[in-house]
């Protein structure tokens, strides 16, 4: 029997007699009979796979090992495909297989986190939530996410099945990316899909897995004992709104309580009502807790193909299902795909193939309007309680839930968006003559995304303990849009290539036209008469209804030449042609050329004596320009809206309406231009067990849109864009790999690291204002203060501190606007004027502020750990961050912080929030007066209901973040069930397998907070990631199976 190294049987290996004709090939289960003398040489081959020889015995044998160059020989590239040894380029391929394996991800792009370096894949947890792909770090002010084709035309990622992938190529730099010209400036994603290869036998497999989802990390409340001594340590009042309980009794009924709960009388979720008729909260919950739930997830894909001399088809279909960790089971995800390929050999010299597939997906989420907080919020205090509020603590005849997120969750109603992609690709392929190919292509895409949700009226408790209606009377509203996208795309090119000698030549020359159409429409009514059956039509109150569309052109030529002399060096070309509709007529089209070389410093004759150990070693240079055209269609041409005031106008019956004024616009301004050089070596040694990959690049962006002037406030617009900002980034990347066998012991370790930082070279903001963009300024960057401990009681005029009055002492530092005392935090006067201060807010005179930190993400990294024996194996996945900081802020990290005196009761006090400082004695006749209790503690003092608190919290060095992670993405344990178990089943190879996502985090930063999440920042931050808590991430363990008949 012939196998591979995880025991899968091996179809069609070639089994021959050195020296000899004699030959056979293996057999459905991989076997073979073969009639020579035993102990004779045989040798044993198949595509991909190291030929060995071995001798002739009874009932052998054989497992073949990967030939790690022939797999990856073929790279696909733009229009076509190459000899990785040949490549001159930035490029990266995985196969989807071996990063997929079993794991139960629905999200291809979920899949490739951590699996090669300069690709970085970002967004939130959450059922459906989509996932944001970023090559090499920032590229513009305005963005610039990287174009994704599925082979060759452009499409979404999250639409497909990633059981259909067959591999993933990512194009880095300007030398490989530049064929695609205008929309390749962020780099290139190119997906290919699986097809059949001629004679292929036929074959169906099913897979699948069902798993469950936790909540992993839950943000962290402290006791409610804890809680209110900080309270009333914070100076707030003794008397507590809620139900106007005084905090001292508060405090005494939950000792008791807590000692013993039958000693005091509770209604509901521990409500304590006293004589007075005023309330008390003693049961503790965990509010974060009680609104999640084990979820649920499924995966399921079929498959058959096979193919003929002639004919080769491959048919999939998958269903996947993620019911999320939300209680009620209102957050739901579910997606359907069916794909079909079919090629057919027509005549010797043409090959027609056709993909069509569909996918459908509905997402559903609870929502939340009017009175209700977003159920995803932690800022409730944990003492809240569950369930309902009784009719006699709320005053009236009813009891009503309360305004926990948990029964929010279940009191809110459902949105569901629906969205439907089918696409049809085709493709003709010309075989004229030797060397020469001629390829046509066409695909339409049509995306449908539906959106409907009905907000019903139902009563609850707010936490003042009001009855509340979550929409007022006849309020109550039905929402929905519905969008179309049209993608029309046509490809013809051309392939010749040619060898004569040591000299290889190849060129492609082709024509690209791509039309795009976008429409959406927008409906809100008020009050259904029929509530049970929603509709537009069905609103008897206001309507509002918004109508857009949008459309695009690009129609582009491009060229490559590549020529390769003796195996060692190696030229390419690129150039590309391209217009776009999005631009001014006379702005339209511009060139974009790029040449890279490469030497195969392995080969040469001088490298003879490595000849024992090293297969390769390549050196690569290359430089090129590309456009970025990802701005809004119509940006050269004035528009104006037309807009509903907010308030009604009296006696007129409605609210009037309005037409802003054109904004000014700019027609001549065209593409940003992004130049790349990139330097780079690969390396493979040990018979190719050691292979590694390293790139060092620097991009610079030039014409990027922004406002080209300052214009008078008066004018009532903004600024038109113009060609007017500069930006460079610079980076290197590095992949390692070792895989090798100890007898059938198989193991594999990859690594890869990637690193980069940017900066504006170039824009216009001649004052340097920190509130915008300015030159020399590293994207991410963190402004803030440097801090210098705590002020202390010597820091005061001692006889003014003992009457109450807080007087600074001479030479002491003072704070801008603020009178602190002792236990507030103390910064550096890093400009020596004696106070702290912003300055005037520029880079010049920032006053005591200085660069901190910065929040983009450095040495990002990942890892693969794989091993197998006999069937057994076990895949470990890495990934994370080396470097970044964060600033957490807010009520995030400090007591009562952002608040004024009547809020702190809406505030939690977490966990690492309860070392503040405290004084040993607030008695001024003490020794002690003011003396701190804790000198070495966290965090500052609270006091005067906060007044202090926006200068105790300012951005400091004290309290950055570390935000750098170390995540276990994945560990997944399977088997590979004998033969002789299943054969008798007509099963040609089954598997089964235990995966584990999102095992477990390592980090610095508190508890609650994924390091993986991102959102917006503000401004001159809007390019940087942030740190969400919002919808928490989870771990999922799934099992599963796979079974090839």
């Amino acid at each position: 029997m012939v196998v591979d190294t995880s025991g899968e049987a091996i179809v069609g290996a070639v089994v021959k007699q050195a020296g000899a004709k004699k030959g056979v090939v293996t057999d459905i289960d991989g076997k073979f009979v073969i009639d020579v003398p035993e102990g004779a040489m045989l040798t044993i081959s198949y595509v991909g796979m190291k030929e060995t020889a071995v001798k002739a015995t009874a009932g052998m044998n054989v497992i073949l090992e990967s030939n790690i160059e022939a797999l990856d020989e073929v790279v696909v590239v733009g229009y076509g495909t190459q000899k990785k040894a040949n490549l001159t380029g930035s490029v990266a391929q995985v196969k989807m297989e071996d990063v997929l394996g079993d794991r139960p991800v629905v999200s291809a792009a979920s899949a490739l986190q951590g699996a090669m370096p300069g690709l970085t894949i970002g967004g939130g947890s959450g059922p459906g939530v989509a996932k944001s792909l970023n090559i090499r770090g920032t590229l513009s002010i305005n963005g610039g996410a990287p174009l994704v084709l599925i082979d060759n035309v452009e499409g979404d990622l999250s639409t497909l099945n990633p059981d259909d992938i067959e591999s993933v190529t990512v194009l880095k730099d300007a030398a490989s990316s530049a064929i695609y010209g205008a929309r390749a400036a962020g780099g290139v994603i190119l997906v290919s899909l699986k097809h059949p290869k001629s004679n292929e036998h036929f074959s169906a497999n099913y897979n699948f897995n069902v798993g469950w989802e936790q909540t992993a990390n839950f943000l962290k409340q402290s006791s409610l004992r804890e809680y209110l001594n900080a309270y009333m340590e914070a100076g707030y009042s003794n008397s507590y709104w809620a139900g106007n309980g005084e905090v001292s009794k508060w405090r005494d009924y939950l000792d008791k309580y807590n000692q013993n709960p039958s000693s005091v009388s509770t209604v509901g979720d521990g409500i304590f009502q006293d004589t007075d008729g005023k309330v008390y909260w003693l049961s503790e919950n965990d509010l974060a807790k009680n609104m999640m739930t084990t979820g649920a997830i499924q995966n399921h894909n079929l498959t058959v193909s096979g193919g003929t001399d002639r004919i080769r088809y491959r048919l999939s279909g998958s269903f996947s299902k993620e019911d999320g960790p939300l209680i009620t089971n209102k957050d739901m995800f579910e997606r359907k795909t069916i794909n079909g390929f079919i090629a057919a050999d027509v005549l010797k010299w043409y090959t027609q193939e056709a993909n069509i597939s569909y996918t459908n997906s509905d997402l559903s989420k609870p929502e939340v309007v009017g009175n209700m907080y977003p159920y995803y919020t932690t800022r409730l205090i944990n003492y809240y309680p569950e369930g309902d509020i009784p009719g006699k603590i709320l005053g009236t005849n009813e009891s009503l839930p309360s305004q926990t997120p948990s029964n929010m969750i279940r009191l809110a109603p459902v949105s569901h968006e629906e969205k439907s992609v089918p696409r049809i690709s085709l493709r003709s392929i010309f075989k004229l003559l030797p060397g020469w190919i001629i390829t046509g292509e066409y695909t339409y895409n049509r995306t449908d995304t539906h959106y409907q949700f009905y907000s019903d009226r139902f009563r609850f408790a707010d936490v003042q303990l009001a009855a509340k209606n979550s929409t007022e009377k006849g309020q109550d509203f039905y929402r929905m849009y519905d969008t179309t996208a049209k993608y029309n795309a046509l490809n013809v090119f051309s392939n010749y290539e040619h060898t004569w000698g040591n000299h290889a030549f190849k060129a492609m020359l082709g024509f690209n036209q791509e039309e795009y159409y976008y429409r959406y429409f927008y409906g809100n009514v008020l009050a259904q008469a029929t509530p049970s059956v929603p509709s537009f039509e069905g609103g008897t109150g206001e309507k509002k209804i918004i109508d857009k569309y949008s459309e695009y052109a690009i129609r582009s030529g491009f060229a490559r030449f590549n020529y390769v002399y003796a195996d060692k060096y190696l030229f390419e070309l690129n150039g590309r042609y391209d217009g776009s509709s999005k631009f001014p007529k006379d702005n339209r089209f511009g060139f974009f050329p790029s040449v890279s070389a490469g030497w195969r410093l392995g080969q040469e004759k001088f490298m003879s004596a490595s000849k024992s150990w090293l297969d390769d070693l390549k050196l690569r240079v290359s430089y090129g320009t590309v456009g970025n055209q990802r701005i809004d269609p119509y940006q050269f041409t004035p528009t104006m809206s037309v807009n509903s005031a907010g308030t009604y106008i009296l006696d007129a019956g409605g609210k009037t309406t309005y037409i802003t004024s054109p904004g000014l616009v700019s027609s001549s301004f065209t593409w940003e231009k992004v130049t790349t050089f990139n330097v780079g070596c690969d390396f493979y040694a040990f018979n190719n067990q050691l292979n590694a990959t390293f790139d060092w690049y620097n991009r610079k962006t030039t014409g990027m849109l922004a406002a080209g002037i300052e214009i008078p406030k008066v004018v009532g617009t903004t600024a038109p864009l113009q060609n007017v900002a500069d930006m460079k980034n610079q980076g290197w990347e590095l992949s390692v790999a070792w895989r090798s066998n100890v007898g059938n012991l198989n193991y594999r370790i990859g690594l890869n690291v990637y690193d980069s930082w940017a900066e504006i070279t170039k824009f216009n903001n001649e004052s340097r204002l920190l509130s915008d963009y300015y030159v020399g300024q590293r994207i991410g960057e963190i402004w803030g203060y440097e801090a210098d401990g705590y002020y202390a009681i010597g820091d005061f005029d001692q006889d003014a501190a003992r009457k109450g009055t807080w007087v600074l002492n001479k030479g002491v530092t003072r704070i801008n606007g603020y009178n602190p005392q002792p236990g507030d935090m103390k910064f550096k006067d890093l400009d020596g004027d004696g106070v702290i201060t912003a300055g005037e807010g520029t880079v010049e005179k920032a006053g005591d502020r200085r660069v901190i930190g910065n929040n983009a993400s450095r040495y990002q990294f990942g890892m693969n750990i794989g091993a197998s024996y006999k069937g057994l194996s076990l895949d470990v996945l890495l990934q994370g961050v080396g470097k970044r900081d964060y600033w957490l802020g807010g009520s995030a990290l400090f007591p009562f912080a952002g608040v004024d005196a009547g809020d702190a009761v809406f505030q939690p006090l977490y966990y690492n929030q309860t070392d503040y400082w405290t004084a040993k004695s607030y008695d001024p006749s003490s020794p002690d007066y003011m003396v701190a209790a804790n000198p070495g503690c966290e965090l500052f003092r609270i006091y005067d209901q906060g007044n202090n608190i926006r200068s105790n919290t300012r951005i400091s060095d004290r309290y950055l973040q570390n935000a750098a992670y170390l995540r276990v993405k994945n560990v997944t344990l399977s088997y590979l069930l004998p033969k002789e178990w299943i054969h008798k089943l007509f099963i040609r190879s089954a598997k089964v397998f235990l995966s584990m996502e999102n095992l477990a985090t390592f980090t610095s930063l508190p508890k609650g907070y994924d390091p993986e999440g991102t959102a917006a920042g503000s401004h001159a931050n809007a390019l940087s990631n942030g740190i969400s808590w919002t919808y928490p991430y989870y771990r999922t363990i799934s099992v599963g199976a796979s079974i090839t008949f």
